[in-house]
């Protein structure tokens, strides 16, 4: 018997010599780890063959073996649990960390909404704006003009390409529209902000409906007081060119501007490339001018609402001297 193991009870003794050996084997193995009783003694057999053994003696033998507490051995279920509860515990933390960090990135993600040429939406920015979108344009915001979920930005800015009319709530923060080269800084106005970037300069157009909106190039300060050009007048617009100050407020007609906006279309004093371009997004049909530029007019046209397509070649082709037909690739023009 191992010298740590405590004699055998007085009262457990059997009368039986014999029996004596196999209940101090028994005594030694219910006092040895759990760990131990699974590798070097089974209990139960033991346990089982000395009350075979209890019923086989004589009847000096008491009936029942008088009971002796043991612990219960855990069974190989629980010790599995046990060893697998600091991996759930780890995999279920590294799965809230990664759904933490892509929450994180989704968030930073601006909202971009772009119209296709020939299309034309509406969208609600989250302080309630509104904003009417042109064919061929794009407009990006921070999601829900928030810098960290439930943290406010300084700012309410969206960026812009293409051509979009704003209506701004007021706010006790300012409304900015960034384009490729300008900035337009508002704080409760209606206006249309006509972008474009092409072979030229990049060039930023804005008309005042009614408000208050101060135009600035993009690579001046904003701390600079003589770099914008303060549009406070209806009717009034002022055009950024590459990275120069801005052209002084000048005095222009409405209907032109807002013409899309009833499904119309308006252009003042513009070449006719420049006539073929706008009528490509507002329609989005590729048109081919098979003429040199230089054989054309400038020329200014205006259909209030409803305008068609091939209404607009005939007018055009009318007022400059040429005809158009129509090609598995969209329209061309070309002289009679």
């Amino acid at each position: 018997m191992d010298p740590d193991t405590p004699p055998l009870p007085p009262e457990l003794r059997p009368p039986d010599a014999d029996a004596t050996q196999d209940y101090e084997r028994i005594w030694a193995a219910l006092h040895r780890t759990d760990d131990a009783q699974a590798s070097t003694y089974n209990v139960d057999a033991a346990w089982g063959d000395l009350a075979d053994r209890l019923d086989l003696d004589d009847a000096s033998q008491p009936a029942e073996a008088p009971a002796v507490d043991r612990p219960a051995r855990p069974s190989d279920h629980d010790t599995d649990s046990r060893l697998l509860r600091p991996a759930r515990t780890l995999a279920a933390a590294v799965l809230v960390l990664c759904a933490v960090a892509v929450g994180a990135w989704w968030w930073q993600q601006p909202v971009s909404v772009t119209t296709a040429a020939g299309e034309q939406t509406t969208v609600v920015l989250p302080d309630g704006s509104t904003v009417k979108l042109n064919g061929g344009t794009t407009l990006a915001y921070d999601r829900g003009f928030q810098s960290l979920p439930f943290v406010p930005a300084a700012q309410r800015r969206v960026q812009l390409t293409g051509e979009a009319f704003f209506e701004v709530d007021d706010g006790d923060r300012p409304f900015h529209v960034t384009t490729p080269n300008a900035r337009v800084e508002v704080l409760g106005t209606t206006f249309d902000v006509r972008t474009r970037t092409g072979e030229d300069a990049p060039e930023t157009t804005v008309t005042l409906t009614s408000g208050r909106v101060r135009l600035r190039p993009t690579a001046a300060p904003a701390s600079a007081p003589d770099s914008g050009v303060v549009l406070s007048e209806t009717g009034h617009a002022s055009r950024v060119v590459a990275d120069r100050v801005p052209t002084a407020p000048e005095a222009v007609d409405l209907k032109y501007v807002q013409a899309w906006r009833n499904g119309g279309f308006g252009i003042q004093n513009a070449s006719l490339p420049t006539v073929l371009e706008e009528l490509e997004r507002r329609f989005g049909v590729l048109l081919f001018l098979r003429v040199p530029s230089a054989d054309t007019a400038p020329m200014t046209l205006h259909y209030a609402a409803d305008a068609e397509l091939e209404d607009v070649l005939r007018d055009i082709c009318v007022i400059q001297g040429l005809s158009y037909r129509k090609t598995s690739r969209g329209y061309e023009l070309v002289r009679d």
